[in-house]
């Protein structure tokens, strides 16, 4: 499984033992993690480098968003705007998001943000190894499933339609029916 890490570079001097000890416990559970951008301070690097570059980064950094089955991040240092962009980009395109953070540094803005698959969750170094594995389980489950089938072109047609009028994309379109259906049918409901 991989896992995209992410944390506050202008913060490294006091929260880097922190970084260190997410990947690291991450690494030792078997997960996949990219985390090198973070930990040897790739993004401060890139601040000086002409534009061309700084896109060229950009698309790195949504290769490995996309690529991740969830995304954690580090986020005791207050207001930074790489890190809320990272974990906007990680819920719009469904990715279960952990944000951790030390006693006392509650990320404020994110209290207010609402979705099934965004943790944030208080540790301490002592209890991080339990805390990381606990948190990872939860959104083990919520790791999305790719499934394709063939409908016909009526069906596209439209699946078309609803995307114009309801501005809505057809996956969402076709899960929310799908949950409705659930929802309503008392023979699932039983199990």
């Amino acid at each position: 499984m991989k896992i995209y890490f992410t944390a506050a570079i202008s913060a490294i001097n006091e929260f880097g033992e922190n970084y260190r000890r997410i990947v690291s416990i991450l690494g030792k559970e078997g997960y996949s993690v990219q985390a090198d951008h973070v930990l040897n301070a790739e993004m401060i690097n890139i601040l000086t480098e002409p534009d061309q570059k700084k896109i060229e980064y950009y698309k790195k950094f949504l290769k490995w968003v996309n690529t991740a089955d969830i995304v954690v991040a580090e986020a005791s240092f207050p207001s930074t705007v790489h890190i809320g962009h990272e974990i906007s980009m990680a819920l719009a395109k469904g990715k279960p998001v952990i944000v951790l953070y030390v006693k006392g540094k509650a990320p404020i803005f994110l209290q207010g943000l609402v979705s099934d698959k965004l943790h944030v969750v208080e540790y301490s170094l002592d209890d991080l190894p339990t805390t990381l594995k606990d948190i990872i389980e939860d959104a083990k489950e919520e790791i999305d499933v790719r499934f394709n089938f063939f409908v016909s072109p009526r069906i596209v047609t439209y699946l078309d339609w609803v995307v114009k009028k309801k501005k809505m994309p057809r996956a969402v379109y076709l899960r929310r029916l799908i949950e409705q259906d659930m929802d309503k049918n008392k023979e699932f409901l039983k199990e």
